[in-house]
């Protein structure tokens, strides 16, 4: 654990294990004050590719990242100052997927995978979508063989674990704290796979399952009010972090948030547009709006 000075607006980095030569498991920022008890969330923004999934795939490190979100940490980033945490990972969606069960395992990558552990794989497994993907991109195979699960449960081990321990201790510390947790969990789309008609945001609550109305609602009017084409549950409804999180019964919520690539990035090559910046300030601005909503109910909850 690292102090912050007040200055960043940070209270501290916290970092979860890991050897030396590799990134933490994750990297968590807190609010200097946290009365909302908001908790942002970016899982598939990860950029380290480890030498052990490099030396097994067929592919170049460009093409393993048609499957990240690329940049919406740093589309984020001013979230700790706005009083919420944040809570980013390093390690490449294609290495582990955090926004998965831990039981979608792809029986056409993994060898010896125990009788226990072997289920009729779901479409996205079948796709090859899995905890550790098969492929990237519009269904490009990662892999020159097959993975070993030995191999599988120790990426598991190493991140994702650690990463959902990270993500329950935190709503457990807001819901003693201020009484509930919001979970925004932050991903960005491709433009082709964005709806149609093409929208800007697709907003994710599970039909109303995963989060209050309130939260979905805020997140609506603001976005809509930011002259933005603005999507509810569709074609996105919220993934695996959205419904093993979002309990409104028991005072947790989530809300998925998914951004267009093509508003602040150039996909094809990777990199950044001039909006960028613009981009985050509108994110901020959602992020200080539904940090204002939550300390209202939790002062209501108090």
């Amino acid at each position: 654990m690292r102090e912050w000075g007040t200055a960043t607006g940070y209270q501290r980095d916290e970092v979860g294990g890991g050897p030396a030569s590799r990134p933490p498991a994750y990297r968590l920022l807190r609010p200097l004050s946290d009365k909302a008890g908001v908790i942002v969330c970016c899982p598939h923004s990860g950029r380290f590719y480890p030498d052990d999934l490099l030396r097994g795939s067929k592919l170049d490190r460009l093409a393993l990242r048609r499957s990240e979100d690329a940049f919406v940490d740093e589309l984020f980033a001013a979230s700790p100052e706005l009083g919420a945490s944040l809570l980013l990972t390093d390690f490449a969606r294609a290495y582990v997927d955090l926004n998965r069960g831990p039981e979608e395992f792809d029986p056409e990558l993994i060898d010896g995978l125990p009788q226990g552990d072997r289920r009729v794989p779901s479409p996205r497994v079948l796709a090859g979508l899995g905890v550790i993907p098969r492929t990237v991109g519009d269904g490009v195979d990662i892999y020159t063989g097959r993975l070993a699960f030995a191999e599988v449960q120790a990426r598991l081990d190493e991140v994702y674990a650690p990463w959902h321990g990270v993500i329950e201790d935190l709503i457990d510390g807001a819901k003693q704290t201020v009484g509930h947790a919001v979970v925004l969990d932050c991903h960005s789309m491709p433009a082709s796979a964005s709806g149609s008609p093409e929208n800007d945001i697709v907003l994710g609550d599970r039909f109303g399952a995963s989060c209050a109305p309130v939260y979905m609602a805020e997140a609506f009017t603001y976005l809509r009010s930011k002259g933005l084409r603005v999507a509810r549950n569709n074609p996105y409804a919220g993934g695996y972090a959205t419904e093993r999180y979002g309990k409104p019964g028991q005072n947790q919520h989530s809300l998925q948030i998914e951004i267009n690539r093509s508003l602040y990035m150039v996909e094809g090559a990777m990199s950044k547009r001039i909006a960028f910046s613009q981009v985050a300030e509108l994110l901020a601005g959602l992020v200080m709006r539904l940090v204002a909503v939550a300390e209202e109910k939790a002062t209501v909850l108090g």
